[in-house]
């Protein structure tokens, strides 16, 4: 299952695509994308005309 998780480092909040899986009877999270914050996020979906 891929979904996108978010972690509090130092104060800010950072966005990364993360897959579940079953390693040895347990499940890992494995970082796919690292997205950065919303902001960056923002400027990457905008769309210049």
């Amino acid at each position: 299952m891929v979904f996108i998780r978010k972690k509090k480092i130092g104060g800010k909040i950072y966005y990364y695509i993360v897959e579940n899986k079953l390693v040895g009877g347990k499940v890992m999270q494995k970082v796919l994308y690292y997205i950065g914050t919303a902001e960056t996020l923002l400027k990457k979906l905008k769309v210049k005309h």
